[in-house]
């Protein structure tokens, strides 16, 4: 239980590259912040057959559970020693995590690592844990249409996943001799990413590096041949996607919207972004949550991909058309400049001083220091001094900064390359319109159709609603008068049927969606068409009146996507040996 390390007056917010050859790349840092008897190794095992089609991923899957099961007595002792482990798989390969007291803590790491490489497969706990795997993935088309666009929207973004269906898709292979062939040549070819920290010493950190190498025995992984995780590149333009509910009985939809802002390795745009993020988070609840009470799941946030985009997010779960609540999306992205530009500057430096205070968040033990240098590590950026660098950014952000930012990325009518995706998945409860309806009608008409339908009218047609809608362009009506349009023509196709009075009087709520979507519907802005090829058209992708990209089948128009370069190092690898 001895401390090794020696108090400073500073402390080293970065770990030292030890070795970094082809195979191996080890990090290593000596507790100088908290003097205490303990230790944090972090392993990630790379290897390409870990996720390189959605089978493996299901035996890597039930490999971790296997294995856990394996190491039940071992979980036991290791908790009565003080230490904690994990074992999980990921898209890279196999990560184990190690903390707690330090004196037996590398012992444990040869346990896991030889359990790891020696793992055999019991007929019983293949049934098990096979029906348990099957069971997780049957239930995933019953998560609610928030997680399913979620979902959507990632496999829309990342250079690599495997949904649900894929791997339903390919269970029917599973067996226990398949499983235990991709168990024994998991690790032919591997690369050891290690991080070690804590109370040891370098020739400890480079000891149990060499053990982790000689219990596996493997190949060295080239680099050519690594799994690292990219990001999917848009061109300009607008991008829908539809999908359907996999799940009949929810009364749900949702809308996953996302606007490209930058690229990550964009320093000071990645700091502006986290404070744009901040700013509207409670005006967007507020306005489509607590105002237009569109539904409980409402948020914005943003979202940073390995290589690639930087993007704002906004997400509505609701029982509304998903085509009205992503205009009403763009209605608040529209009014929500004005906000910016009219925002004080004492308010506007509160925010500068909340992501500040958020960044400059002390550090309460090991687990998060090391958690922290990891998340350097394993992003491929090896950005330790992160914080630092926005804390400096955040002391120069000017409010103008920000407006710009917004003008350049989120500003669809000023934004000169603007992007933006957004992943809509509808309730069975609502009618969808056809391909042929999108390509032919505007927005504007199917927010005030969904709207009709969700106030209870399902007699007008599409037809019936653009009719009404020229009417009132050509009349120069207001809203008021085309509801009215609206309601006549309703009630003369619904003569002396029942409900009548109070769908109409529904409608006629000051607050009701028709009104909004008729509003809607006459300030729709002018076509984004962007740079997007117009081969897309040859894939089934439909070109909405308004010059938006309208696709159903997200695979397709996945593999026209091209992947990022993986992330650059801000700074130089060199290893100390």
């Amino acid at each position: 239980m001895e401390v090794k390390s020696e108090r400073h007056d500073t402390v080293c917010e970065a770990p030292t590259l030890l070795k970094l050859a082809e195979g191996l790349e080890l990090w290593f840092k000596q507790d100088d912040r908290f003097f205490l008897p303990r230790g944090n190794v972090r392993l990630l095992i790379e290897t390409p057959r870990a996720y390189e089609s959605p089978l493996t991923s299901v035996f890597n899957q039930l490999f971790m559970m296997v294995l856990k099961d394996t190491l039940t007595e071992i979980t036991y002792d290791a908790e009565i020693a003080g230490l904690w482990f994990e074992i999980r798989d990921t898209i890279e390969g196999i990560v184990v995590h190690i903390d707690g007291f330090n004196d037996k803590l590398l012992q444990l790491l040869e346990i896991l690592v030889k359990t790891l490489r020696t793992c055999k497969v019991e007929q019983t706990q293949f049934d098990v844990y096979s029906r348990e795997v099957k069971k997780k993935l049957d239930n995933a088309r019953h998560s609610e249409p928030y997680g399913h666009v979620q979902t959507n929207t990632s496999f829309l973004n990342q250079g690599i996943m495997w949904r649900f269906m894929d791997k339903l898709a390919a269970f029917d292979l599973v067996t226990i001799d398949r499983l235990q062939l991709f168990i024994d040549s998991l690790f032919e070819q591997t690369r050891v990413q290690m991080l070690v920290t804590g109370n040891f010493e370098e020739r400890e950190a480079v000891a149990a590096a060499s053990m982790v190498q000689s219990l596996l025995g493997s190949r060295a992984l080239p680099e050519y041949a690594r799994r690292v995780p990219r990001a999917l590149l848009h061109e300009p333009g607008v991008y829908v996607h539809h999908a359907l509910m996999p799940e009949k009985g929810n009364v749900n939809s949702c809308v996953d919207y996302s606007v490209y802002t930058g690229m990550t390795s964009d320093h000071r745009g990645r700091v502006v972004l986290d404070l744009l993020s901040l700013i509207m988070q409670e005006p967007f609840f507020d306005q489509l949550r607590t105002k237009e009470q569109l539904g409980y799941i409402t948020y914005s946030t943003e979202r940073k991909y390995n290589g690639g985009h930087m993007t704002l997010r906004l997400l509505v779960q609701s029982e509304a058309s998903p085509i009205y609540v992503r205009m009403r999306i763009d209605h608040f992205l529209r009014e929500f400049r004005s906000r910016l530009d009219e925002m004080t500057l004492e308010k506007f430096d509160g925010y500068v001083s909340s992501l500040r205070v958020a960044r400059e968040e002390k550090i309460k033990n090991l687990f998060e220091e090391s958690g922290r240098m990891w998340r350097h590590v394993s992003s491929g950026y090896y950005e330790f001094d992160r914080i630092a660098t926005d804390l400096e950014i955040l002391r120069t952000v000017s409010q103008r900064e920000l407006l710009e930012f917004w003008d350049m990325y989120v500003d669809k009518q000023r934004a000169s390359a603007y992007i933006s995706l957004a992943a809509t998945i509808w309730s069975t409860k609502i009618a969808q319109p056809t391909d042929e309806e999108l390509e032919k009608f505007g927005d504007g008409v199917h927010a005030v159709h969904g709207s009709l339908e969700h106030d209870g009218e399902r007699v007008l047609s599409v037809e019936h609603v653009d009719r009404v809608l020229r009417q009132m362009d050509e009349a120069g009506d207001d809203e008021e008068r085309a509801l009215e349009r609206i309601i006549s023509e309703y009630e003369s196709m619904v003569k002396g049927e029942a409900d009548v009075e109070k769908a109409v009087a529904k409608m006629r709520k000051p607050a009701s969606h028709v009104r909004t979507a008729i509003a809607m519907a006459r300030e729709q802005n002018k076509p984004v068409c962007g740079k997007a090829d117009n081969g897309l058209l040859n894939m089934g992708v439909v070109r909405s009146p308004s010059g938006d990209w309208l696709f159903r089948e997200a695979s397709a128009f996945r593999a026209t996507l091209r992947q990022s370069g993986a992330p650059v190092p801000t700074r130089p690898l060199v290893p100390k040996y």
